[in-house]
């Protein structure tokens, strides 16, 4: 009963969640502002209720298999978003799902790390940092490093 009563809690959590980043990433034009308006109302929603981000950033990591694989769907959802559409890149580069899905445990881990230090009112002042991380995979080609430099 336990399990069941936490699993709906963690969803109806998730689905608050993005609808307020979705809400406000709808309202802007481009790429890089729809998330950083999508980044600063998800850190706004998390800082407003740290009962329910240590709900949904701490404890779901600790859950049980079921509970636990909602948090791997969780993040799998965060990464598809922070995907940019290729047309909005220079030359159609592509943003591989690997590299998003990095991203968004990277989020989720500073966010997690936040909230576990009691630290959650932080996550506001977080907001030009993590959009600098986020952006880095289209801000500037990777370089690959040979051998010869390693």
């Amino acid at each position: 009963m336990a399990t069941l009563c936490f699993e709906a809690a963690y969803e109806d959590g998730v689905e608050r969640l993005a609808a307020d980043v979705e809400a406000a990433a709808g309202r802007e034009h481009g790429w890089a502002d729809r998330l950083s308006a999508g980044l600063g109302a998800g850190l706004e929603f998390l800082a407003d209720d740290p009962p329910l981000a240590h709900l949904l950033l701490v404890e779901s990591l600790a859950a049980a298999r079921p509970a636990r694989l909602e948090y791997e769907l969780s993040l799998a959802r965060l990464a598809e978003a922070l995907r940019p559409p290729p047309a909005e890149l220079p030359g159609g580069e592509v943003v591989s799902a690997e590299t998003a899905r990095l991203l968004a445990g990277g989020l989720a881990s500073h966010v997690s790390g936040r909230v576990l230090a009691g630290e959650v009112e932080r996550l506001r002042e977080d907001h030009d940092l993590l959009l600098r991380y986020l952006l880095t995979p289209t801000s500037r080609p990777v370089e690959r490093r040979s051998a010869e430099r390693a």
